[in-house]
């Protein structure tokens, strides 16, 4: 059996889109667990009206902590493997099942992920992020992980529930702790990346942008010191990560017009990277736009 964790927060309007596309996953045993936090909408009457008792739900007092969230459904899990989707997503027919068939033909690897598309109401914005397509590789993503060249989006990630033993739960001192979670996952097992695009991730206005907010790279930041600090990556690493961190909250900070805040993190940017060439540019443009008022 796979268990499949959605955590949810005033999504009504686009449940019935996300739990449907799970459902029509063929040919797997699974269950759904949703943990509502708190919603003030109609979560409960759009998860009561399918009527499916493959479905668990359960409402938890409001804390906006996906990370608590995630790790009650989990302990509450019954399935081999675990899966997650978020509740404004969708998955496309058969994601299940053919991560499930890498996962039984590699019993060397512990999770599986693939690509996503990216759309906003009728409008397709991204068509994949990962560039290749039709392609199957069944081997550790760490190193692209600490070193930015890849990114895991956590409503592809099916893994076995065995991995835990090693990685341990979410962190729930983070809000979402999803990076740190599938950095330590992906330091222990060797992933199955399935290049095709078997998510289709939905923007709207109440959700985050493709930018993180300023919190997860609050949360990105520790993820990398922790990591630095039980030996998991090198200085040099760790100094490239501070660099991104802080060159993108200023950029946060610029989009604000609060420039102090965005030139004092550019400059702890340079700190740990002085090669970082759209550091010095966004720098001399904050100067600029400052200027004009």
């Amino acid at each position: 059996m796979v268990s499949i964790i959605l955590p949810t927060y005033n999504r009504g309007a686009f449940l019935q889109d996300c739990i449907g596309s799970v459902l029509q996953q063929k040919g797997v045993d699974f269950e759904l667990i949703v943990v509502d936090d708190g919603s003030e909408d109609d979560t409960s009457e759009v998860v009561a009206a399918f009527g499916d008792e493959r479905i668990r739900y359960y409402r938890r007092p409001h804390t906006g902590y996906t990370s608590r969230m995630k790790n009650f459904a989990i302990r509450r899990c019954s399935g081999e493997f675990l899966a997650f989707i978020d509740s404004d997503d969708m998955w496309k027919a058969g994601k299940l099942d053919l991560q499930l068939e890498l996962l039984a033909a590699r019993p060397d690897i512990g999770f599986s992920i693939t690509d996503i598309t990216v759309f906003r109401e009728n409008t397709i914005l991204k068509e994949d992020t990962y560039g290749l397509r039709d392609t199957v590789e069944c081997v550790s993503i760490f190193s692209r992980l600490a070193r930015n060249r890849m990114l895991v989006y956590n409503p592809t990630l099916v893994m076995r529930k065995s991995c835990l033993d090693r990685t341990g739960f979410f962190d729930e001192s983070m809000r979402s702790g999803d990076h740190d979670f599938n950095m330590r996952l992906a330091y222990h097992y060797k992933a199955g990346v399935i290049y095709e695009p078997l998510l289709m991730r939905r923007l709207h206005d109440s959700n985050m942008s493709e930018e993180m907010s300023f919190e997860n790279y609050a949360e990105y930041l520790s993820t990398f010191e922790r990591l630095y600090q039980g030996e998991m990556i090198d200085r040099n690493c760790v100094k490239k990560a501070r660099g991104n961190a802080f060159f993108k909250l200023g950029e946060l900070y610029a989009g604000e017009r609060r420039w102090r805040e965005a030139r004092k993190n550019y400059f702890l940017a340079l700190k740990n990277d002085l090669f970082h060439g759209r550091c010095y540019r966004s720098l001399l443009k904050s100067w600029s736009l400052q200027g004009r008022g």
